[in-house]
């Protein structure tokens, strides 16, 4: 029983993930046959998952498919985007709780990360480190850096959350970013969060997301 529990959370949670990445509201998911094939599992395993995403509002059936609800990420967004739109007051707010959120998160991460995790976010430390990078490399290679931190944290709301608030305020870096500012504070602070997630140590992996996103901050507020 206990197997069976755990088989049906692990692909509750690599399909939300699935839906997180790569869905967006109201597309449809594969059939639960392509589900079993494209996660080998079971199709009981399949449909409890699927019933357990319903239940928590993500997905919803409607003619004869299973959909990503149109309200799910939407709902996040929304309110997000407005803050933007009223003044930098407004973007300090949004800019706090990414801190608060993403150190903990980075604390998460160092506890549960998996090789494959690790792996990942060495390869976008790695690539943010070229020494011909573009400022839109670089800005998107950070959009990716902190969803993997997100994703290895194993919580899928905070996955969520975290995509929505870096997706406002990614319409506000490039005014303030510049490559120097990244080679000489973001790049460093990057290499020691994977550092510290790939030795498990939650801690220091909580003060340099932290310390990080403080020095990210303090561009946009100058």
């Amino acid at each position: 029983m206990t197997s069976k529990i755990k088989v049906s959370d692990k692909l509750k949670e690599e399909m939300r993930k699935m839906i997180l990445e790569k869905m967006r509201p109201g597309d449809k998911l594969p059939t639960e046959s392509e589900l079993c094939t494209l996660f080998d599992a079971s199709r009981t395993s399949v449909r409890e998952a699927l019933q357990a995403l319903r239940s928590s509002g993500i997905l919803e059936k409607r003619g004869g498919g299973t959909y990503v609800t149109d309200t799910f990420d939407e709902g996040l967004i929304s309110p997000l985007v407005a803050m933007l739109q009223l003044n930098l007051a407004e973007v300090d707010d949004l800019l706090e709780i990414r801190r608060i959120l993403e150190s903990e998160t980075a604390g998460l991460a160092a506890q549960r990360a998996t090789e494959k995790d690790i792996r990942e976010l060495e390869n976008i430390v790695w690539l943010v480190q070229k020494p011909d990078i573009t400022l839109e490399e670089f800005i998107d290679l950070d959009v990716k850096f902190h969803m993997a931190v997100a994703n290895a944290s194993g919580n899928a709301g905070l996955q969520i959350l975290i995509k929505n608030i870096t997706s406002a305020l990614e319409k506000v870096y490039p005014r303030f970013c510049t490559l120097e500012i990244a080679e000489n504070s973001a790049i460093p602070l990057q290499r020691e969060i994977v550092h510290a997630i790939s030795h498990h140590d939650s801690e220091t992996a909580k003060q340099k997301m932290a310390q990080h996103l403080l020095e990210s901050a303090a561009t946009i507020k100058k």
